[in-house]
């Protein structure tokens, strides 16, 4: 998957509050172009102009280890925006170290911010680079296939977000994680703990599907997308239906997280998805979906058995029991087959 450089179309404003997002532009085995969207405060001390003095540093891995780098962050624009400085930093990485569950590969950014020979700000981030997209009707992860297989959280009570959760013997076995309506608050625990989760994931290599909830003010939502979009383990985010007329003011900041949306399997025939949306999750209630998804949908789908342990031999049987479907009368093309396989009790958050 080779992404672009960012433009002044691609390249939005940050949301309020949002002080730092990664973007991945052109990349390749051999090159990557990275930039850092970063918000500084603006203050009547401050100068219009900022001189940035940044270093990109690594990869760093759990799994793997490689021959570290320290590459300069250079300023590629900056302009004032609303009460801030926003700045564009790039850096180009030579043979760069992509984020996968089986070797999470992780670089540290490291900027100071400087007005007339004065500090302004520092800042210090952990980032991964994550070539993530779609081909036909599957997902791709670093120029393979990539078959998702998740489950939900054994505690419902919504404390995936308030402590780090055991760690999956399996790491490429997804958690989905539901989010509070205030977890966006800035001083909300429940955001800090969930971001610490989240770095855990990073480092572990643990994919993470995270749920909007349908009570979520929209105003909120760019915010908790340009967090989300930091951290490599996230690699699909679920819009509820509730705030599915959002998703065009936040693509912009979704870089190459995925969107999804959650549909019935009982539905017939399979709807089509709003703009943005990338990926549809069916929940199957019954034993397997409604006769007319045998004929394809023109997007990947995810199927998620319901009312059954959230264990990852579910997901391998809900798989097996699918494919027996697919054989029956009608059966789908060949070429097609479901894109995951999630499976654990029905979400607090059930959408209708």
């Amino acid at each position: 998957m080779t992404t672009q450089t960012p433009n002044s179309a691609s390249c939005h404003n940050l949301p309020q509050h949002v002080q730092f997002r990664t973007i991945l532009g052109r990349a390749d085995d051999l090159k990557a172009d990275v930039f850092f969207q970063m918000r500084i405060p603006f203050s009547k001390e401050t100068e219009p102009s900022l001189t940035l003095e940044g270093l990109l540093t690594g990869p760093l891995s759990t799994r793997a280890s490689t021959l570290p780098i320290r590459q300069k962050i250079r300023i590629h624009s900056q302009q004032i925006v609303d009460n801030g400085i926003e700045i564009l930093g790039h850096s180009i990485l030579t043979e760069p170290a992509f984020w996968t569950p089986n070797v999470p590969m992780l670089y540290s950014v490291k900027c100071r911010f400087t007005s007339s020979g004065q500090d302004v700000a520092l800042l210090s981030e952990t980032v991964g680079l994550r070539r993530l997209g779609i081909r036909n009707h599957s997902l791709w992860l670093e120029g393979h296939r990539f078959v998702i297989r998740g489950v939900t959280c054994s505690d419902r009570d919504n404390k995936s977000t308030e402590q780090r959760p055991t760690p999956l013997k399996d790491y490429k076995t997804a958690e989905i994680i539901d989010l509070s309506p205030g977890v966006s608050s800035e001083t909300d625990s429940q955001r800090l703990k969930l971001d610490e989760n989240l770095k855990s994931a990073d480092e572990d290599g643990r994919p993470i599907i995270v749920r909007l909830h349908p009570k979520s003010q929209p105003c909120s939502i760019p915010a908790v997308i340009c967090t989300l979009t930091n951290h490599p383990a996230v690699l699909l985010t679920v819009i509820p239906n509730t705030l599915l007329q959002e998703v065009p003011k936040i693509s912009a900041y979704k870089g190459t997280m995925l969107f999804a949306t959650e549909v019935s399997a009982e539905l017939a025939p399979p709807p089509e998805l709003p703009n943005g949306v990338d990926l549809a999750i069916v929940r199957l209630s019954q034993t397997v979906p409604e006769s007319s998804w045998k004929t394809p949908p023109p997007y990947p789908v995810i199927a998620w058995q319901t009312g059954v342990p959230s264990q990852r031999q579910e997901c391998d049987r809900l798989q097996a029991l699918l494919a027996n479907w697919r054989t029956t009368s009608k059966s789908p093309p060949s070429s097609w087959d479901w894109a995951g396989f999630l499976a654990g009790d029905e979400m607090i958050h059930h959408q209708t």
